[in-house]
């Protein structure tokens, strides 16, 4: 008779090791305005989510490791995005950037990203804690992963083809989407309006 053994834990996923990385941005991608909760109440934001590779930390099939984080798309002193831009280049914005920076311009870019572990429900999860300039003098090579910029505003079946089925489920649950695609009913879709990020989430986040 046959055996039939369990496989090892966490035979089917690496996370990226902990500490401090170079890192090389190849995806920024729109995931619209999403539904969620913040102390109990129920709000709506727009969410991007940024992706990163470390080119120095290979999987067992030499492919590097990648990270990913999401975000509120917001402009506002009191937002994540901004205030990890602002650490990865090394200054902070002034007022006359906001609203003419293509975010696109991330692609490629290269950081120091510090990645910590978290132990959740017998896994181990890793996660962007910081993110930081490059040292003087240290250039990041060009992404091996293919880049992408994705935008519900300029929508590209193609592009959204490349995503996985688990973040197109997300971005199809989206008014921007559901406009996108000809099936939004009504007036304009609604704008995020998150606890603490006022109405900005149209602007341009500078880098």
């Amino acid at each position: 008779m046959g055996t039939l053994t369990l496989p090892a834990k966490g035979a089917d996923f690496q996370p990226p090791p902990a500490g401090a990385h170079i890192a090389v941005c190849y995806r920024v991608i729109d995931l619209g305005t999403q539904e969620g909760s913040y102390k109990g109440k129920a709000n709506k934001k727009h969410l991007i989510l940024i992706s990163w590779e470390l080119p120095d930390e290979l999987m067992q099939d030499g492919r590097p490791f990648t990270i990913s984080k999401r975000y509120t798309l917001s402009s506002n002193k009191k937002s994540r995005l901004r205030g990890d831009l602002e650490s990865w280049r090394g200054r902070a914005f002034d007022d006359s950037e906001f609203g003419t920076f293509d975010i696109g311009k991330l692609i490629g870019a290269g950081c120091m990203l510090n990645v910590v572990h978290e132990d959740k429900d017998d896994s181990t999860y890793a996660n962007v804690a910081t993110i930081m300039r490059l040292p003087k003098g240290t250039k990041a090579p060009a992404p091996k992963n293919e880049t992408l910029c994705f935008s519900l505003e300029a929508f590209d079946e193609r592009d959204f083809d490349k995503l996985s089925d688990r973040i197109r489920e997300t971005i199809m649950k989206s008014p921007e989407y559901k406009k996108a695609v000809g099936e939004w009913v009504g007036d304009e879709p609604p704008t995020s309006n998150g606890h603490d990020y006022g109405n900005d989430l149209n602007d341009e986040i500078p880098f």
